[in-house]
């Protein structure tokens, strides 16, 4: 028979009870909190913790290796991603375009991602369709043709890049002479070839685009708040937010007075925290204009009251990205101002004297024209190309272009010195212009991004303005890179 507990006992084993439902309740909440508290993990159904690894920012730019006979080479890259130690990662969802010939010899900002902190081996990239611009070797006519697709490939990285807490810079060179190839009717075909590499934030210069700093990005204002802007790019996988500071250069316009729907062009240099600080600001047109860049492939009137370009970049009222690629007209009028774009070049102690004006434009040459006005619409042909439309050009600025060929002599870093670039057979410059050679002038603050030196013999890519002065070509190098 069950003894029956007495009074005392009741009370103990109540004790008991109540001290080991304390206990559980305690336990349960400091599981909770300390699971709250890391931020960086889950519990499963069946006990086992996932880690979600932590994140950093990473600025992913796409350039290009020249395919010296073209004038404009326009895509529409509508998927990315990254593959590595944490499975894949998504770069880009929306078709997004990027017109390529207007990238050589430099990089652009195509998105910037939070990215998984781990090792990187590889990409895959899709591209929908692409529409291609040269010179007829024989006509000397800018013709146009169009690769269909979706173009898919994987890219495998030749060495694992690791993304560490440091913000970072990925950056895809598209080699569009190994990319685009023809077929015996001149049919053209295109398997992407892309060389990969990365730098981080505080590497190097901070503008260097290696090392995630952006260099002249074309956009629109989208909105303003406090002393920071978001600018939209029409070859950009999404919206860029700049901060600026006491340092930040303006031009043309300031802090206070941005607005939605200018027309800016922007320098910015990745920061430690993941952000973009604008080291200078340049307004080229308030909201209503419109502005369009690219090569110059005729020029009409003395002074010029018109030119012909092939369209590269763009952004305002009435641009398209489906323009690009294609031809476009400039009017000119005598209120029609002229200027040099300077930004990151060093002019100083040339033998000769750079000069942009109504009397000294030149085919070949890469510009800008700004318009108050929208694009105006057309359905012309210019040579075996569509017509994009037409500007009337408020303002006429001279842009740093690329142009490759090879050197007699050894590149140096940090001299200051003049060399002859040898332009290849089948340059589309030197179809349009007849020219053989560029005279290139490095400057003390010319980059040479291959390192200490080039040597004699080599092909290399260079960035800069372009001039024609005494019967010659001559340019002011930012960049030279060995191809």
């Amino acid at each position: 028979m069950k003894r029956p507990m007495t009074p005392s006992l009741q009370k103990a084993s109540q004790h008991r009870f109540i001290a080991s439902a304390a206990t559980a309740v305690f336990t349960f909440f400091l599981a909770s909190l300390l699971t709250a508290c890391s931020g960086s993990g889950s519990t499963s159904s069946t006990g086992s913790t996932t880690t979600t690894p932590a994140t950093t920012s990473l600025v992913v730019n796409m350039g290009d290796s020249p395919a010296d006979w073209m004038l404009g080479f326009s895509m529409n890259v509508t998927s990315m991603s990254l593959t590595g130690s944490n499975g894949s990662t998504t770069v880009v969802s929306t078709s997004t375009p990027m017109e390529m010939m207007h990238l050589m010899g430099t990089m652009q900002p195509l998105s910037m991602i939070s990215a998984p902190q781990g090792t990187y081996t590889g990409a895959s990239v899709t591209i929908g369709s692409a529409t291609v611009m040269y010179m007829d070797p024989t006509t000397k006519a800018a013709v146009q043709t169009t690769i269909s697709g979706p173009i898919t490939t994987s890219v495998s990285f030749s060495t694992p890049i690791t993304v560490g807490s440091t913000p970072m810079a990925m950056s895809f060179d598209l080699n569009l002479a190994s990319s685009v190839t023809a077929d015996s009717n001149g049919n053209l075909s295109m398997k992407p070839v892309f060389n990969v590499s990365s730098g981080t934030e505080g590497s190097g210069s901070a503008l260097d685009t290696a090392d995630g700093g952006v260099q002249q990005m074309m956009g629109s204002v989208s909105s303003v708040s406090g002393s920071s802007f978001v600018m939209t790019s029409m070859q950009a996988a999404q919206n860029f937010t700049f901060a600026t500071n006491s340092s930040t250069e303006f031009e043309g316009t300031s802090m206070s007075s941005m607005a939605s729907g200018m027309l800016a062009i922007v320098d910015a240099a990745l920061q430690s925290d993941g952000t973009m600080l604008a080291t200078k600001v340049q307004s080229m047109m308030g909201s209503g204009g419109v502005m369009g860049g690219g090569i110059i492939t005729a020029v009409a009137g003395q002074p010029l009251t018109s030119l012909s370009m092939v369209m590269q970049n763009g952004t305002g009222t009435g641009m398209m990205s489906s323009y690009f690629a294609e031809g476009a007209t400039v009017d000119l009028s005598s209120s029609t101002t002229y200027q040099i774009d300077e930004d990151n070049m060093d002019m100083s102690g040339l033998p000769f004297s750079p000069v942009f004006d109504a009397n000294n434009i030149y085919a070949g040459q890469s510009v800008i024209s700004v318009s108050s006005g929208g694009m105006m619409s057309s359905s012309g042909m210019m040579g075996g190309s569509s017509m994009a439309g037409t500007l009337t050009a408020s303002t006429l600025e001279l842009q740093p272009q690329g142009e490759s060929g090879t050197v007699a002599t050894t590149i140096t870093s940090g001299s200051t010195s003049s060399f002859t670039l040898t332009l290849p057979a089948d340059s589309a410059f030197a179809t349009m212009t007849g020219a053989t050679t560029i005279t290139v002038y490095q400057q003390s603050g010319t980059t040479i991004s291959s390192g200490s030196s080039i040597a004699s013999g080599s092909t290399v890519d260079v960035f800069g303005l372009l001039f024609f002065d005494g019967g010659q070509w001559k340019m002011v190098a930012s960049q030279i890179s060995a191809n």
